[in-house]
């Protein structure tokens, strides 16, 4: 577990969560951090400015229930265990608090440094192992779909490509049978030609951004790689006059990846990043940390950033929002990540900017 545990009580009696106060200093193996709140509305404020992980909830909450304060926060996609107190016991009030997503059921006068310890442990337990689980689903979700955008872009290539061929063949032929053209007939050909082209062009990107590469692994320091990639985009990021924070690992955070696909992966994301923040006022974070043999990295800005049916649709080829974007770098970027057997995911809200979760397994000789 982690070094500090953040807990939010929310129970409209302060001395009970005195009590809870007192039965956490018993606790010596773990170090606890506890904030009260004293209800509904002041609990969902806490809730949206800050960060726990584990929420001990009253069932009682005035003119409001537990179970009611447990369910908007599931509504809101917050997946925090939580522990409904109550001041009996009661088998309906259980099935309803577990039926709602609560991790446990404590009965106040039964509670004791021990059982609230445990129950906290199974909790926060409980929860790291669904969201795990989450992720990987999440994960293959993506592959499969990836692998079926694939396929479905050599289906549409060929099915266009043919038609376009002979629209290609007959304006050649035509070029060679005009006898002294009109100026705006030759204007039309051209046209017809430029835009065969393109649209050529655009069934070649559409292939690039769904092929699988053939990769060339190398030991390769993640910190120095985001600086590379960093440094192509120096020049934007000057535009812009933006604030770069680096928040770099200590420990030491090799990985191993084809260097020039995965700064590739970075830069699209960096771009995204910059495109996204108002100039003067622009901050573009990079963190990396070591968890559970994999190399995590977080690239975040304090953009404009995106609804939740903007993000579901991210990573899809040709998905843009800028007038002159193509759609296809975060398609690129997924598929590069996916290729390494990595992960990518993105987390964002509306004019509270975005980031980008990206892991990938430590170096074969970071784990020897």
């Amino acid at each position: 577990m982690k070094d500090s545990i953040r807990i939010l009580q929310v129970d409209d009696d302060e001395e009970d969560f005195m009590i809870i106060q007192d039965l956490l200093k018993d606790i010596t193996r773990q170090r606890y951090i506890i904030e009260w709140s004293p209800g509904y509305e002041d609990a969902l404020d806490k809730i949206k400015d800050n960060e726990y992980d584990v929420f001990l909830i009253d069932f009682m909450l005035g003119r409001y229930t537990g179970i009611e304060l447990l369910k908007q926060i599931r509504k809101n996609n917050n997946h925090i265990p939580v522990i409904i107190f109550t001041g009996q016991g009661d088998e309906r009030i259980d099935m309803e608090a577990m039926n709602a997503g609560a991790a446990d059921y404590l009965v106040k006068g039964q509670i004791d440094s021990n059982i609230l310890e445990r129950s906290m442990r199974y909790s926060i337990n409980q929860a790291e192992a669904q969201l795990q689980l989450l992720d990987h689903e999440q994960s293959l979700r993506m592959a499969e779909k990836f692998a079926l955008t694939g396929r479905m872009a050599q289906v549409i290539a060929h099915e266009i490509r043919n038609p376009l061929t002979n629209v290609k063949l007959a304006i050649q032929q035509l070029q060679d049978d005009l006898v002294n053209p009109s100026e705006s007939m030759l204007s039309l050909i051209e046209m017809i030609d430029r835009n065969c082209n393109r649209i050529n062009q655009l069934i070649i990107n559409l292939l690039n951004s769904t092929k699988t590469a053939e990769l060339n692994y190398e030991d390769v320091s993640i910190n120095a790689l985001i600086d590379e990639a960093l440094e192509l985009a120096h020049d934007r990021v000057q535009l812009k006059r933006m604030k770069i924070v680096k928040e770099y690992s200590n420990d030491i955070c090799d990985v191993y990846i084809d260097r020039e696909q995965i700064k590739i992966a970075l830069l699209n994301i960096i771009i995204n990043a910059i495109e996204a923040v108002e100039e003067d006022h622009g901050i573009l974070t990079f963190r990396t940390e070591g968890r559970n043999d994999q190399c995590i990295v977080i690239i975040s800005d304090n953009g404009k950033g995106m609804t939740p049916e903007e993000q579901k649709k991210i990573f899809e080829a040709y998905y843009t929002k800028k007038p002159r974007g193509m759609g296809l770098g975060l398609t690129t970027t997924q598929n590069i990540i996916l290729n390494h057997k990595g992960t990518i995911k993105v987390e964002s809200k509306p004019s509270l900017g975005t980031s980008f979760l990206l892991t990938f397994d430590f170096s074969p000789n970071k784990k020897n």
